[in-house]
């Protein structure tokens, strides 16, 4: 956690000293709201098997500011039989809900950003094994598992973005803080992900996109 702690603070530090002289001038995409489409992997580990890479997919809205937004969205790892304590719990995929405050200090054809924010990361509909036979140890196992389904976390990002009119084509990769130790998941989850966003219109009503 306190690497993220720090990572957020020099990110605010960053937007609020010495950004070069082109970041000053107001974007042309500032006050308007974007849809995102993106695929990629994450690289998990559980407590039972070591880091997994699978390929994930995502979708999220973008708000943009002057030079600044609020990303919201989903993404949903594809995995299959991945495993957790000891082995008795059994679950396919990985969802991640988060909310992100996105900088976008540079204006120019190629464009650097970075963000930070949290979510929930949950391992989706866990499940005993069936090597587990007895009722009463299947009903524990399982309440169990729902409860350890679940756990928040903090997240760091950087990206590179290209903008041509409506449309941005991007890259990034993203760090998260790892769950308790009670929990499916275990350690840090990475991940790369590529994808496109479209322009929806100004965020700002009888405004056009770049204000004044």
């Amino acid at each position: 956690m306190t690497f993220f702690r720090r990572a957020a603070t020099a990110s605010m530090l960053g937007l609020l000293l010495g950004l070069p002289s082109v970041a000053q001038a107001q974007r042309d995409d500032s006050y308007t709201w974007k849809f995102g489409l993106d695929f990629g992997s994450m690289i998990f580990s559980t407590h039972t098997q070591p880091s997994s890479a699978i390929p994930s997919a995502g979708a999220h809205i973008l708000v943009m500011a002057k030079r600044s937004g609020l990303m919201v969205g989903v993404t949903e790892g594809f995995g299959s039989d991945e495993t957790s304590a000891g082995g008795l719990i059994l679950f396919n995929d990985i969802r991640r809900y988060q909310a992100v405050l996105m900088a976008f200090p540079i204006k120019g054809a190629i464009e650097p950003y970075f963000g930070v924010g949290g979510g929930l990361l949950q391992a989706v509909n866990p499940r005993v094994d069936p090597v587990v036979q007895d009722p009463v140890d299947r009903a524990e196992l399982q309440s169990a598992a729902d409860s350890a389904s679940t756990s928040g976390f903090m997240t760091g990002l950087v990206g590179v973005q290209g903008r041509w009119k409506g449309l941005s084509i991007f890259a990034q990769y993203q760090l998260g803080s790892a769950p308790n130790d009670d929990k499916l998941l275990a350690s840090v989850l990475h991940s790369f992900h590529a994808g496109l966003r479209f322009s929806l219109g100004s965020a700002r009503e009888g405004t056009k996109a770049g204000g004044y």
